[in-house]
């Protein structure tokens, strides 16, 4: 030690061995040092080390007197905190071992060295006996700092290495909490607020709450320190915080959000409201069915359990359906929630029995039944026997699906229906790959396939990745011939779309198609044309049609910026292109097709379209010529150089299947016209009549028609259209609306505050949810939430649901906060908006301090619950992979290989006789009781391992904390076959809610 070569450290070092080795008490020693002081000057810092240095090794146990000797230099100022803390680190193992020395400590039963010193230093500051002196402040501070910072690196580094499976030692465990009690008695001591006088401090303090912070998140809290979140609220006072000239905290919006955070003792709810206002948002307007979404929600709504997971996802289910049918909504929009429970539902249940285990499930089912009304109208209202033959029946369909999927067992459904087992009739199962095969070489099954997604069986979900599959490989080999028989068999029933897209995203669908016709190969070689454009307007057709009835656009699709000409056909404008813009090319197609379509021969007829007309122009460019030709023929019929009957009957050719999407452009510019005045009133409406009315019989060409018409309908409001109106009546529930009808806002409108009633829907929910006795779910419908956000803004509603909060007595607050998070975080676009309105109102730190306590921390609540609900963990899933191969990545990144989880989902099950359900089957099911009162639930049979369906999400639940291992070898114990049936209820009962209640100032033409 070169130090040891000045006289001064040579007499201090004497004094320190001679007394330990003669035992001489920390009491004796006072006066000697006094007096060696003042003949031997030394720097505290010195002294320290030299103290330190006595301590004893690895293997021996420290001497008594060493902090003894502490106390007394600490007490009679030789030394300071910063020159003890400091010296001590510096011969401290927490600040050099590794990994591979923290296993060889060896320990003789007594508390570290470092633990001793640092509970030292904190009595003497605690006591008062160790004041904090102006002149030693910043050492002391940037000593403990540095420890903090030491030991958070240490034991996160730690961490890294071991994979989060390092455990903490008792030595460590007490010199942390030793160093926190420390930490807490200096940064606590009012004495210490003066720091902020001092020149060092300003520049200083951002690093010393840094370090403050992670010391209490990263190790305190880890170790779940009594000290943990003690020395973080530090950081929330003066000196930690500015002050201003007022003398007020200067808080950034980070230290008040922790602030309000911490007076926020409301404890989290997941009530039953909450995921049925969720998955009420799920199925209004665009069906937002993504798996991956789905799960992912959950898995950040119940946090690993799994249990409370099933049984909310069955009340969801049933509480929107009943919600549907008490609503009188339309027929097909109750088919839609009754197709997901029946048949969705049952997979996502698959895929959680093949972790939680067949037993549990099963039981949660039962469970879960009980809470479930099946009887929400007295037996004596008015249509309380059709409501209950509903809800009875999508049971029973519902329990055979899952049976089909090996949820539940044959004997189960018994228990739940109380009676004994039924002699249930067993149904096919399908999967998405035979359905392929089959589709592949004989695309005529489809045609019977697509009746199985009006069924409740169970298999929907294998026949819409079916459709999805054979439209994506379809368009992949450019197999245009058996595209065109896929999209007029879909274009029959668009509606159908609502169920496919329950199973996949609209991107997976209509990306390839919109590709495929903006890239569509015109060939002018070939010797006929009219099959090239019979298949490009089949499929344009079809993808229109898709596009419309979900209002997507290309930035929904992620194909902004692409050239896809679809989108400027389904595209707002109605005005045709200017003659002057077009291209010496564009003119001399125009000229064929006005030719083509009005040139007449010696009697008059006109002569029809040409190959040599169709040889010169491709489909695209044909379309975009649509608006322009219309024009030009309405031009030349006001000016006499066209003849009406010329014009109705040339036109009269766009009705073909091979012209007919061109209704589309030509009568939106037709449309758009109408409302200019340019005196040509009743040429527009001859326009319109024959082209709204064609002639012909052929079932593809009104299919065709239909869904052109369902594209365009408008609902005129004149009465001259009045003939016309009653023609597009049938047309005015083409698409999903997710607003609320004219009837309902005035309704809310007449109120004087457009959020009365929504406040009045959301305090039933509230109470509902709060209320133990199972009963009907209050009627909730997500639309009304979107109509008051479009006319009153996302400020009103927040507003609304703030205060509705505050209002809410303690006992159902945190159901008032669960209720409110869920609206807000619904899977709709509104919920962007208000989310971000909520960010806004939190982020305005001034308005945030003027608030009463009540206020701020009720707003800071709500927004930290929707935060933390849309914070959703998400598997590494390689791509662009098809569906099967994501899902077999997503398997042996868990783990798993496919025979853990089941064998292929939708194979036709050989051992099942395809048998019919007849009706007195049903009927008998369904009048069972529901009550379970003394049932016990017996051991359950072997059964198999469970087959799942679930293409996208077989593997996401590997996250939720769920042991794979034994639940793989829990459902190896287990086996089942499965077994549904199909009937389909509504074909006589009328449940369109009022759907001929429109009158004619319903429709206009805007």
């Amino acid at each position: 030690m070169p130090w040891l070569e000045n006289s001064s450290h040579k007499r201090w070092q004497l004094a320190f061995t001679n007394a330990l080795h003669r035992r001489v008490g920390a009491d004796e020693l006072k006066g000697p040092l006094r007096e060696l002081m003042q003949r031997h000057k030394l720097s505290g810092e010195a002294i320290a080390r030299m103290l330190i240095g006595l301590r004893a090794r690895k293997s021996g146990s420290d001497d008594p007197l060493l902090f003894a000797y502490a106390r007394l230099l600490l007490s009679e100022g030789h030394m300071g905190t910063g020159d003890l803390l400091l010296a001590l680190l510096a011969t401290s193992e927490l600040a050099k071992e590794n990994g591979n020395t923290r296993s060889k400590r060896t320990t003789s039963g007594l508390p570290t060295c470092e633990e001793r010193i640092l509970l030292l230093l904190a009595e003497l500051h605690l006591s008062g006996a160790l004041p904090l002196e102006a002149a030693r402040v910043h050492r002391t501070t940037s000593a403990l700092v540095r420890w903090l910072r030491v030991v958070h690196e240490r034991e996160c580094n730690a961490q890294i290495e071991s994979a989060g499976l390092h455990a903490l030692d008792m030595l460590a465990y007490g010199t942390y909490e030793a160093l926190a009690s420390l930490a807490a008695s200096v940064f606590g001591k009012p004495s210490f607020k003066s720091v902020d006088l001092q020149p060092w401090w300003e520049g200083r303090r951002t690093a010393v709450v840094r370090e403050m912070r992670n010391f209490d998140v990263h190790v305190l809290q880890w170790m779940q320190s009594q000290w943990a979140g003690r020395i973080q609220a530090l950081t929330l006072v003066p000196p930690f915080v500015e002050v201003g000239e007022d003398g007020r905290p200067v808080l950034v919006q980070q230290q008040i959000l922790q602030t309000l955070a911490q007076e926020d003792v409301t404890p989290t709810a997941q009530s039953r409201a909450g995921l049925y206002i969720w998955l009420n948002a799920c199925l209004c307007s665009k069906p937002i069915m993504d798996d991956l979404g789905i799960l992912g929600y959950l898995q950040t709504r119940y946090n690993g359990d799994n249990q409370m997971l099933t049984m909310h996802l069955l009340f969801a289910s049933f509480d929107v359906l009943t919600n549907h049918v008490l609503s009188a909504r339309p027929a097909h929009e109750v088919k839609v929630v009754r197709s997901f429970t029946c048949n969705k539902l049952p997979l996502l249940l698959a895929l959680l029995a093949s972790f939680m285990g067949q037993i549990i499930l099963e039981t949660c089912l039962q469970s879960a039944f009980l809470l479930i009304v099946m009887d929400p109208i007295p037996p004596i209202s008015a249509g309380s026997l059709e409501v209950t033959d509903v809800l009875k029946r999508t049971r029973l369909e519902f329990l055979q699906a899952c049976m089909l999927h090996g949820v539940v067992s044959e004997s189960t459904i018994a228990l739940i229906l109380q009676e004994p087992p039924l002699g249930l009739p067993k149904v096919p199962k399908y999967t998405k790959e035979n359905l392929l095969n089959q589709c592949t070489n004989n695309v005529g099954r489809l045609e019977s396939l697509t009746a199985e997604l009006q069924s409740m069986r169970g298999n929907a979900g294998a026949v819409s990745l079916c459709i999805v599959g054979l439209i994506g490989t379809l368009c992949t080999s450019k197999d245009t011939m058996s595209l065109k028989s896929v999209c007029s068999i879909l274009i029959k029933q668009v509606e159908n779309m609502d169920i496919v897209l329950q199973y996949t995203q609209p991107t997976t669908l209509l990306v390839p198609l919109c590709m495929l016709l903006k890239d569509w190969v015109h060939d002018q070689d070939q010797s006929e044309f009219t099959p090239a454009y019979e298949e490009f307007a089949s499929i344009l057709l079809f993808t229109l049609a898709v596009l419309h009835r979900y209002r997507l656009t290309s930035e929904e699709l992620g194909m902004s910026g692409m050239g896809v000409f679809i989108f400027d056909i389904l595209g707002e404008s109605s005005t045709s292109p200017s003659l002057s813009d077009f291209s010496h090319e564009q003119s001399q197609q125009l000229a064929k097709w006005l030719e083509g379509l009005f040139a007449t021969d010696d009697q008059g007829e006109t002569s029809g379209i040409s190959d040599e007309v169709m040889r010169q122009c491709p489909p695209q460019a044909f379309y975009h010529l649509v608006p322009v030709l219309f024009e030009q023929s309405v031009m030349a019929c006001k000016a006499n150089h066209l003849s009406p009957a010329i014009l109705k009957n040339g036109l009269e050719l766009l009705l073909e299947p091979f012209l007919l999407p061109s209704l589309v452009g030509g009568l939106k510019w037709v449309i758009g016209r109408s409302w200019e005045d340019h005196n040509d009133v009743e040429i527009l409406l001859q326009i319109l009549e024959k082209l709204l009315r064609p002639s012909s019989s052929s079932a593809e060409t009104q299919a065709m028609h239909r869904a052109v018409m369902d594209i365009l309908r408008k609902r005129p409001e004149k009465t001259v259209a009045a003939g016309l109106s009653t023609l597009l009546r049938q047309y005015v529930d083409s698409t999903g609306s997710s607003t609320s009808n004219k009837a309902e806002i005035e309704k809310w409108a007449a109120a004087g505050d457009m959020t009365h009633d929504m406040r009045h829907v959301v305090k039933g929910l509230i109470s509902w949810a709060a209320n133990v006795t199972p009963t009907a779910p209050p009627q909730y419908q997500h639309q009304m939430i979107v109509t008051m956000h479009d006319i009153s803004g996302p400020r009103r509603i927040t507003d609304a649901l703030l205060s509705l909060m505050r209002e809410t007595e303690y006992p159902t607050l945190a159901t008032a906060l669960d209720v409110c998070t869920s609206i807000i975080c619904a899977p709709h676009f509104v919920s962007n908006t208000l989310r971000q309105q909520l960010a806004l109102e939190v982020s305005d730190t001034e308005s945030l301090l003027k608030m009463s306590m009540s206020q701020a921390s009720t707003l800071v609540r709500l927004h930290l619950s929707v935060e933390s609900q849309l914070v959703v963990h998400q598997l590494e899933i390689p791509f662009p992979l098809p569906q099967q191969q994501s899902t077999d990545q997503l398997m042996q990144d868990l783990g798993l290989s496919g025979s853990a989880i089941g064998a292929d989902v939708g194979q036709v099950d050989n051992s099942a006789q395809a048998l019919q359900m007849t009706d007195d089957d049903v009927q008998a099911a369904m009048e069972q009781p529901l009550s379970m009162d003394g049932v016990t639930v017996p051991a359950m049979p072997s059964l198999e391992p469970v087959d799942v369906q679930l293409e996208q999400a077989q593997g996401f639940f590997g996250d939720l904390g769920m042991n794979l291992e034994h639940q793989a070898l829990q459902n190896n114990v287990t086996s089942m076959g499965g077994q549904t049936a199909e009937d389909d209820i509504f074909a006589g009962l009328d449940l369109s809610g009022g759907m001929g209640d429109l009158v004619e100032d319903d429709f206009n033409f805007e």
